[in-house]
């Protein structure tokens, strides 16, 4: 059963290697929200899984 999951980002180039090192499908991302200087993904997810992540200064 899968999850709803959030994570935010500073730039899209991190949002984007984010989705792409996890192979978030496109039917799994619910919205992409952007707000003063961060971008938000909300997607569904396997609660199991524990997503890549790069730190802020990686």
């Amino acid at each position: 059963m899968d999850i709803l999951k959030s994570d935010d980002f500073v730039t899209h180039e991190r949002l984007t290697l984010f989705i792409n090192e996890n192979h978030i499908k496109r039917e799994d991302i619910l919205v992409i929200t952007q707000g003063p200087g961060s971008f938000t993904l909300f997607f569904f997810g396997d609660p199991a899984i524990k997503e890549i992540t790069h730190g802020l200064f990686s």
